[in-house]
């Protein structure tokens, strides 16, 4: 096993040679961290001193240090003054919906945002909820007022079974079509969803596209929903156009690690068309490898024409839609058929295309590329992509879709 010395000397020679974020802030402030590090550290003090380091380069989602040992605490959270209110939670923590948590460990809110400020990047309280159940793990009670005003100190357990919901869905009310997607990481489930609604889609006038706290994938995922989003008999890239290209670090570790994982999607029976993608790629890794920063010059969507309908599309988003949600988003705002409803998304997209290397049982998690918009000012980094109409977030929202009855009644 490694020591957590050389956990964290590794960790910052990635930064150094293969993280896409190495041109922006090199290592940061490794010197500091590593002074504080010792080899029989307490494992929690480890993971917290590793994850606040990281915390330091300010880059959210695609730049993270977890440990496989511990899981998560099984409720999320939104704060609102000195108040984090319990949004969902599994029922083995103890906490339901409406729960307002007043102090952790004797902390009021206020004071451990004081205390563990570096974790939350500079965000607004408003986008703050995806990082406070990252933060709270390192605790161990909670002082909850629940819903019928009584007191409770409740301990925060890591083990909790929560139920498993659907993550692609799709509902029809009367003329409108309503599309869910957690996430865009199977594509097999998603083109499953499409060709079960898929004589809705081409009917209905309105289309809904909820992706409120989307996790990511691969952007392919929701390419087969862009025809129905731009006007009738033009092509997506006559609206999206990226202004800058992204550049990848092609580093020897980025590179071998590519390879590797490219391989292993060769194994059993695959398309031919997969098969040779997946050796141009393999190829072009093994040209490029130990180049550093080189442009990429795929088009995305290229060919891709619009359809009659629908002749409105709502997509809903809120501050935890990320990666590919981020660029979903994005590309779906360049269309004049598509109004934009909620809160600015994660905005993630500026270092993006991870590579993920285990040390034991700690996963390190770190961008491969780079947006070159950053160069000019206009990263998406804390900002996310704007919405058309806001709709802040408060207490109500708790068991109220707010944003969803809006785009219903638009």
């Amino acid at each position: 096993m490694m020591t957590n010395k050389e956990i964290f000397k590794e960790i910052v020679e990635i930064m150094r040679e293969d993280s896409a974020t190495c041109k922006d802030y090199g290592t940061g402030n490794s010197q500091e961290y590593e002074s504080q590090i010792s080899d029989d550290m307490d494992r929690k003090d480890f993971l917290h001193l590793v994850q606040e380091y990281l915390a330091t380069f300010g880059v959210e989602g695609h730049l993270l240090f977890t440990d496989f040992s511990l899981e998560k605490i099984g409720f999320s959270v939104m704060r609102q003054d000195d108040v984090l209110y319990v949004i969902k939670a599994n029922k083995d923590t103890g906490l339901v919906s409406e729960d307002k948590i007043v102090a952790i460990d004797g902390f009021s809110i206020k004071e451990l945002f004081q205390r563990e400020k570096t974790f939350f990047m500079g965000e607004t309280a408003e986008r703050e909820g995806k990082i406070w159940s990252a933060v709270l793990k390192f605790y161990n009670v909670l002082t909850v007022i629940h819903p019928d005003d009584s007191k409770e100190d409740i301990s925060i357990i890591h083990n909790t079974k929560g139920t498993e919901t659907e993550c692609y869905s799709f509902e029809e009310y009367d003329d409108t079509l309503y599309l869910r997607f957690a996430d865009f990481a199977d594509l097999d489930a998603i083109n499953q969803l499409l060709s079960k609604c898929k004589c809705i889609l081409e009917k209905c006038k309105k289309l809904i596209v909820d992706v409120r706290g989307n996790g990511g994938g691969a952007d392919s995922a929701f390419v087969p929903l862009l025809e129905y989003c731009f006007p009738e008999g033009e092509f997506v890239t006559d609206y999206y156009k990226p202004e800058y290209p992204i550049e990848i670090n092609y580093s020897v570790r980025n590179c071998k690690d590519r390879i590797e994982n490219l391989k292993k999607y060769l194994v059993g029976d695959i398309p031919e068309e997969m098969t040779a993608m997946l050796n141009t790629m393999i190829a072009n890794n093994t040209e490029n490898m130990g180049k550093g920063f080189l442009d990429d010059d795929d088009e995305f969507a290229s060919g891709i024409i619009g359809k009659k309908g629908p002749e409105k599309v709502l997509i809903i988003t809120d501050e935890s839609c990320g990666s590919s949600g981020d660029a979903f988003a994005e590309v779906m705002s360049c269309s004049p058929k598509v109004t934009i409803v909620g809160r600015s998304t994660m905005g993630i997209t500026d270092f993006s295309n991870c590579n993920v290397v285990s040390f034991d049982d700690f996963r390190f998690v770190y961008p491969t590329s780079r947006d070159k918009r950053i160069d000019y000012g206009k990263g998406l980094a804390h900002k996310g992509v704007p919405v058309d109409y806001y709709i802040p977030w408060s207490p109500e929202h708790i068991g109220k879709d707010v944003e969803l009855d809006y785009c219903l009644n638009y």
